[in-house]
């Protein structure tokens, strides 16, 4: 995912988001010399490491003429303006003024708290006293080496929350994705539920034939297999997909397992960045299947998925997801619970913003 061209954003932030939590800022080997420039929540963020290789994560406009800094330069550990030369260090302080007379501007740019962890980079953009790495959800398999992982990272045109929806249902694969037709998706047993502030759906499906495509990855052609799918939803939308499939029989925690990671950060209200992985634990290092599988993945969730996706975000043309009185199907278990748990997890913030600012106001 190239810096590109910064979206146009408007004066104040178009929708409300959910903000003390953890987003996936990127990958995190994707993050080196070169800062990047990216949008999270309808905010500019600039991405960079610093003399010692720690990733930082700082406003994204400068404080002089606006430009992005993502687009410019790192030097000595600092981030350089690519328009007139100031330069920012990880705290947001200007430490270097090129132009006569040198005085450092009293300027101050936000920072925001940012985590490497599971070969992943995760920001918080709200409190930052609140920012608790222990609340980054488990993805430790993507940086285990028993795992080898493929994966990609996007800007998908469309809401997060109709890219969760999509994670959440998967009897979709059977109408979207020609190669993953399977009667699990549309006729296996189906459960939702959720425990905390997570959201699961479970399909099971005994004794039946796997898609041409799973078949084909799992390498049982031929051969009919259990079906397990588990998807995790963490708000506000990093889901996990635990997909296992074994010989008839086979006790579900002893079934091939296929991990997946599905996160979705908003860049704006339109669109979306799209970070996904899957992982297997065999044929390891065999290039030739790694491209195969890199291949049909990306294939399934950027050129299938992502525009279905788009053109129901289109046709949506800005209007609330429940004032359009959606039809509910039975596979919606998921993802209706995901987006009301979502709002009480939004309401419940503001409150708690709204209740702190009247009581610092009273203590002024």
């Amino acid at each position: 995912m190239s810096s590109g061209p910064v979206p146009k954003l408007s004066a104040q932030p178009q929708a409300t988001y959910l903000r003390n939590t953890w987003y996936v800022a990127g990958w995190a080997s994707d993050l080196g010399a070169e800062p990047q420039q990216r949008t999270f929540l309808e905010e500019p963020v600039a991405l960079f490491r610093d003399a010692e290789g720690v990733a930082q994560a700082i406003t994204g406009r400068c404080p002089h003429r606006f430009a992005p800094l993502g687009h410019g330069t790192v030097i000595d550990g600092a981030l350089m303006c690519p328009y007139h030369g100031l330069r920012f260090s990880g705290e947001g302080r200007c430490i270097h003024n090129p132009h006569p007379g040198g005085q450092l501007p009293d300027a101050r740019l936000q920072v925001y708290p940012l985590v490497e962890r599971h070969a992943l980079l995760w920001i918080w953009m709200g409190d930052p006293e609140k920012a608790d790495p222990a609340l980054i959800p488990d993805f430790a398999w993507l940086s285990d080496p028993k795992w080898e992982a493929v994966r990609g990272a996007t800007v998908a045109e469309g809401h997060y929350e109709l890219y969760s929806d999509n994670i959440l249902d998967l009897s979709h694969a059977n109408f979207v994705h020609p190669a993953l037709v399977a009667s699990a998706f549309t006729e296996g047993e189906r459960k939702f539920w959720q425990d905390a502030e997570s959201v699961f759906a479970e399909y099971v499906r005994l004794n039946d034939e796997l898609s041409v495509g799973i078949s084909a990855v799992m390498g049982t052609e031929g051969r009919k297999q259990d079906f397990y799918g588990l998807v995790q939803w963490h708000a506000p939308a990093v889901l996990y997909f635990d997909f296992r499939a074994g010989d008839p029989g086979t006790p579900r925690e002893q079934c091939t397992l296929l991990p997946s990671l599905h996160a979705f950060t908003p860049e704006t209200p339109d669109t979306t960045h799209y970070f996904w992985a899957t992982a297997r634990d065999y044929k390891l290092g065999d290039a030739e299947f790694t491209a195969a599988m890199r291949g049909a993945l990306e294939f399934a969730f950027e050129q299938e998925d992502m525009p279905i996706i788009r053109d129901s975000h289109r046709l949506m043309r800005g209007q609330d997801f429940w004032d359009l009185r959606p039809l509910i199907l039975n596979g919606d278990g998921g993802g209706v619970r995901a987006r009301r748990m979502l709002q009480r997890l939004i309401d419940r913030e503001r409150q708690s913003i709204q209740e702190d600012a009247n009581g610092n106001a009273r203590q002024v």
